[in-house]
């Protein structure tokens, strides 16, 4: 694991530390994936508004819906940040549940190639962030923070 180049080798907590630094590494990769989603809903506004109005649902709906989704994932990496583990198990679950809808968004949806591209940087990262979250480094991490 990369994080063990900063640990000094005679260190009998090393896998407690990794696990600390693996962690910050990926709760900063879950930030960077929301501040990418922003930017995308920024983008992609105007057709995000198309869409809602052609379903009747509208702007309200639309803005809603945005912080909703964001305030929900932020509150979720907060409580993985602070060692909560059902949290994380809950931000993989609602991953993996999302993924399908947003493929299929991107495939049908008049988005810009720039929007589908930070979408599928997003993905890419999560899914980076949620590997290192689930290692044993991270576990133990996470265990230690139940005591």
């Amino acid at each position: 694991m990369v994080c063990f180049r900063f640990l000094d080798a005679q260190d009998t907590n090393s896998t407690l530390k990794c696990g600390v630094f693996v962690t910050h590494l990926d709760i900063t990769m879950l930030w960077i994936v929301i501040a990418v989603g922003v930017i995308s809903c920024i983008f992609n506004f105007s057709s995000s508004l198309k869409i809602a109005n052609a379903s009747e649902l509208g702007l309200g709906w639309l803005i809603f819906t945005l912080y909703f989704t964001y305030l929900l994932l932020a509150f979720f990496i907060w409580k993985i940040g602070q060692g909560k583990n059902w949290a994380r198990i809950t931000y993989l679950v609602l991953f993996m549940l999302g993924v399908p809808f947003t493929i299929y968004s991107y495939l049908t949806s008049e988005i810009s190639t720039f929007s589908i591209i930070l979408g599928i940087a997003g993905i890419i990262l999560q899914i980076v962030a949620l590997v290192f979250l689930f290692q044993k480094s991270s576990s133990d991490w996470f265990k230690s923070k139940k005591k």
